[in-house]
Parts: structure tokens; C-alpha cells; sequence
């Protein structure tokens, strides 16, 4: 029965049965153990019956021999097998490890490969902090990974009986840990592409969500009744510009992130692309609505003043013309006042002729320049003119009166 345990060529499937039958070998060793003195007791018992009965010394001797040889045999065997199961309890322990890294490298992978990319900053914050858990958790695998492949090295050095299998079983783990740290390198960068995108999308929407606004402060097509009301509009819309140059440092901004995003060819390129296109053209339409608006109460105000200018001078002309009409010349009582009188009446028309010359001027180039309002425009010029010119013959027609009478 003890021959056949140190012989058995059994060496265990699993780190489980190598245990097992670790356990069984250290109680065969202990019962070996607790054979030796007996076995010396018998040598030494060898010895005196040699002495007493030396007609049998020659057979004893032979079964003295025997016992020992058998002894240090059973010894030798069983120092074998001690070593042999030594060894393969390093094997299983390696392998053990082995599994329980690649099972894990397998399963770490999965949990990476499960996260999906994030729709909102929030989330796509969320993923990157979740993935920066995952490498804590590589990080921390670092010493077993060392200590396996430490292991699995020492076994190759003791020129151990499996070191074919364990220098395949070496290769595989380092491939897989390679391969689990490339996999979250990937993925990291996909996140924080994410990341990017999301940050994109939320500010695009927010100039979007501005812009939607300036276009309906543009939709007003107010140009004002008055001189006070189209400067105040103009007062808004000074406001209104400066609210546009504001703007345009995040609209650049966006653009130039936008621009390196496709540079370093991000996964969603070509919807940054699309978006980008789309603010500008949007920013550039708002720009040019607003110039048109500007522009548009620039000339409601140039009209205004027009208008202002008109009747104040139809207003002077007609104020000028009751003096040009009155029958003041038909009274024969000092007639050289009147004509000194008349004189000088001429002589402010003639003076006034400059503001008529530059309301003309002022009317011809808002028609030069196609105003809104030309037609308007026109019509107040004739009628003006047309006021200064009765002013003028009835002006004349008093004066040759006073000249008769005098």
C-alpha cells in the first residue's frame, strides 16, 4: 500500500485535487515518519541477535539488509512524489490564476463593451467617469498579473515537466492584457469624442435657441412716424447689434471647435460638418437682416427729417405769404416805410432761398438713392416749390404795387 502512493503517477486535474491528494501524501508522510523508529529499533535488534545466535547471523543480516533497502527506497520514492506533486501543485496554482485573469480580462471587456455612447453632456460625463473606474480596476489587477507572469517565469526557469503549456498559457495573458488595455484606450477615445459631440450639439443649440430670438426682434417692419420714434428704433437696433457682436466670439469659437472635430476626424464628422454650415449660414443671413435693417431706418430717418424740414418750410411760406398778400399797399399813409418795408421782406426771402436750394437737395438724394417713399418724396418737393413760387410772384406783384402807389 505504500509502494503504491509514492508511485502513483496521479497529479491532480484542478488546484482542488492537487490539494487533495497534498493532504493524503502529508498523512502518508506523517505515518512514514512514525515508522522510522521502529525501523531503527529492528536494525539494532539485527545487530544483538547476530550476536546471540550466530548459527543465524548470515539471515539476518540478508533481512537486516532487506529492511533498510527497502526503507531507503520507500524514502527515495516518497521524496519523489513529494516533489512531483510539488510541482504540480505550482502548475494547477499557475493555472489556476491563469483562468481566473482571463476569465476576468473576459468579462472586463464585456462591461466596457456594454456601455453605449451618451446623448446629452451629463451622460457622456457620466461614461467617462464609469470608464475611468473600469481602469482603476485594471490598475489594481497590475499585481496579479505580475505575480502570475512571475510564476509562470519561475517554472520555466525550474525547467518544470508542463513548460510548453505554461509558456503558451504566459503568451495568451499577456495578449489579453494587451488587448484589454488597447480596448479601453479605444473606447476612451471614443468617449471623449462623445464628450466633444455633446458639448458641440448643446452650444449649437443654444446660439441656435438665440438666434431664433434676434430673428423675431428682425421681423418687426416698424420704420417709425417721427423723428423721436425712428430714433428710438434705432436706439433698439444699436442694442440689438451689439447683443450680434457679443455673439459672434461663441459662434467662432463653435466654428473653430467644429473645424478641429472634423481635422481629427471624429465619428459624427459629417453631421458637425452639416451643423456648422447651417449656424454660419443662419449667423450670416441674421447679419446681413439686420445691416437691411439698419439700413432700412437710416433712410426712415433721412425721411423723416425730409418731412420735418418740408413742413417747417411749407409752414414758414405760409406764414410769409400772409404778409406777401395783405392790401396794405391800397392805404396812401407812408408809403416810403412800406417800400423800405417790402425791400426788406424781399430781402429775407432771399436769404431763405438757400434752406428751399438744400430741401430740394436733401428730396433729390433720397430719390438718387430709390427711397421706400420716393413718390411721397416728390410730391412734398413740387408742393414746396410750388408754395415758394407763389411766395415769390406775390411778393413781386405787392412790390410793383407799392412801386405804382409810391
Amino acid at each position: 500500500v505504500q509502494e503504491a502512493i509514492v508511485t502513483s503517477e496521479e497529479l491532480g486535474q484542478d488546484l482542488e485535487h492537487v490539494e487533495l491528494l497534498q493532504k493524503k501524501f502529508e498523512e502518508f508522510q506523517t505515518d512514514l515518519a512514525a515508522h522510522e523508529e521502529r525501523v531503527n529499533t529492528l536494525g539494532g535488534d539485527a545487530e544483538r541477535l547476530q550476536q546471540t545466535h550466530p548459527q543465524n547471523a548470515s539471515q539476518i543480516h540478508l533481512k537486516k539488509d532487506e529492511l533498510i533497502t527497502n526503507w531507503e527506497q520507500i524514502q527515495t520514492l516518497a521524496a519523489e512524489r513529494h516533489a512531483r506533486l510539488n510541482d504540480s501543485y505550482h502548475l494547477q496554482r499557475f493555472t489556476a490564476d491563469f483562468r481566473d485573469l482571463t476569465s476576468w480580462v473576459t468579462e472586463m471587456k464585456a462591461l466596457i463593451n456594454a456601455d453605449e455612447l451618451a446623448n446629452d453632456v451629463a451622460g457622456a460625463e457620466a461614461l467617462l467617469d464609469r470608464h475611468q473606474e473600469h481602469k482603476g480596476e485594471i490598475d489594481a489587477h497590475e499585481d496579479s498579473f505580475r505575480a502570475t507572469d512571475e510564476a509562470g517565469q519561475a517554472l520555466l526557469s525550474a525547467g518544470h515537466y508542463a513548460s510548453e503549456e505554461v509558456k503558451e498559457k504566459l503568451g495568451i495573458l499577456a495578449q489579453e492584457k494587451e488587448s484589454l488595455l488597447e480596448l479601453w484606450e479605444v473606447r476612451r477615445q471614443q468617449y471623449e469624442q462623445c464628450m466633444d459631440l455633446q458639448l458641440f450639439y448643446r452650444d449649437t443649440e443654444q446660439v441656435d435657441n438665440w438666434m431664433s430670438k434676434q430673428e423675431a426682434f428682425l421681423l418687426n417692419e416698424d420704420l417709425g412716424d417721427s423723428l423721436d420714434s425712428v430714433e428710438a428704433l434705432l436706439k433698439k437696433h444699436e442694442d440689438f447689434e451689439k447683443s450680434l457682436s457679443a455673439q459672434e466670439e461663441k459662434i467662432t469659437a463653435l466654428d473653430e471647435f467644429a473645424t478641429k472635430l472634423i481635422q481629427n476626424s471624429h465619428y459624427a464628422k459629417e453631421d458637425v460638418a452639416t451643423r456648422r454650415d447651417a449656424l454660419l449660414n443662419r449667423r450670416n443671413a441674421l447679419h446681413e437682416r439686420a445691416q437691411a435693417r439698419r439700413a432700412a431706418l437710416e433712410d426712415s430717418f433721412h425721411l423723416q427729417q425730409f418731412f420735418r424740414d418740408s413742413d417747417e418750410l411749407k409752414s414758414w411760406i405760409n406764414e410769409k405769404m400772409k404778409t406777401a398778400t395783405d392790401e396794405s399797399y391800397k392805404d396812401p399813409s407812408n408809403l416810403q416805410g412800406k417800400v423800405q418795408k417790402h425791400q426788406a421782406f424781399e430781402a429775407e426771402l432771399s436769404a431763405n432761398q438757400s434752406r428751399i436750394d438744400a430741401l430740394q437737395k436733401s428730396g433729390q438724394e433720397l430719390l438718387d438713392r430709390k427711397h421706400y417713399a420716393s413718390a411721397e418724396v416728390t410730391a412734398r418737393m413740387e408742393d414746396v416749390s410750388a408754395q415758394w413760387k407763389k411766395l415769390l410772384e406775390a411778393t413781386e406783384l405787392k412790390g410793383s404795387r407799392n412801386q405804382s402807389q409810391h
